[in-house]
């Protein structure tokens, strides 16, 4: 655990590109999904901000459009009140555990509290100012036409586009922090249920492993693969029970089971 005094910390984002090999995740609740799509579509914003070619720029746009057209969707603000809420109910609980570091569970819990005052404090839906920003407002429905970005269908784009990139990449850093805390708070949440889910090597006969959870709900599945193994899982989740089914491509680039014993690492995820 983080918070432990011999524990080292753990940085709040996860890119499958720093891992071993290849890491899959898959969400067992309906509400995880929207918080590992989010994630997903910040950190690549962060890495196509900063890049320098008017491309990654472009591409860092229409991530930033997803991001927003998901925050106008869900009730993301009700989701992020009741997990920040467990998360600091959870941990004010370990303030009496000798083996917890008083530090950094103060830290810990002053973060959350900040993110939890952030949330609450956040006039309207999540974004809707930025969506409503005239440039934001014109870019966006031209760009989700097919072509739609090219220069003489969005000449307020182009223009955009061609300016210096430290102009460009400082208006996408300011257009982001409108809902930064949106991001924040969901690399908290994710961090601490990612290390609730401890590692352990398992073999899947005939390609194919079964999870039982009468008792113990999980939430995430997360599959550690060799990236040269060339296989891939898919997942069958129910209320007491969860599927793994190992699948490759073969010479026709179709995707079939495998039918041979597979060794692989996994990490099942379960509520604080």
């Amino acid at each position: 655990m983080t918070l432990s005094k011999s524990a080292k910390p753990v940085e709040p984002s996860l890119d499958n590109q720093t891992q071993p090999g290849i890491l899959f995740e898959y969400p067992v609740k309906e509400q995880l999904r929207g918080f590992l799509r989010l994630e997903a579509l910040f950190q690549q914003f962060e890495r196509n901000r900063t890049a320098s070619h008017r491309d990654n720029h472009l591409h860092a746009l229409k991530l930033l459009f997803e991001i927003l057209e998901i925050l106008e969707r869900g009730d993301t603000r009700a989701e992020l009140t009741r997990e920040l809420a467990k998360l600091s109910e959870t941990y004010t609980q370990l303030a009496e555990n000798p083996d917890i570091d008083d530090g950094k569970l103060k830290t810990f819990l002053k973060q959350v509290k900040q993110l939890q005052e952030w949330v609450f404090s956040y006039k309207g839906k999540f974004g809707e100012k930025l969506r409503k920003t005239p440039f934001i407002e014109s870019v966006k429905q031209r760009t989700s036409l097919p072509g739609g970005a090219c220069h003489f269908d969005c000449p307020d784009l182009f223009l955009f586009l061609n300016q210096p990139v430290k102009d460009k990449q400082e208006k996408l850093s300011n257009w982001v922090e409108d809902v930064k805390g949106v991001q924040t708070s969901i690399e908290v949440i994710l961090r601490m249920l990612r290390e609730n889910g401890k590692w352990r090597t398992e073999q899947a006969p005939m390609g194919s492993f079964l999870i039982e959870t009468p008792d113990n709900p999980i939430q995430l599945l997360r599959i550690k693969l060799p990236a040269d193994a060339n296989i891939f899982p898919e997942f069958s989740c129910g209320k007491h029970c969860s599927h793994i089914h190992f699948m490759r491509f073969n010479e026709d680039n179709r995707k079939v089971p495998v039918r041979e014993s597979i060794e692989f690492e996994l990490a099942c995820c379960q509520p604080l």
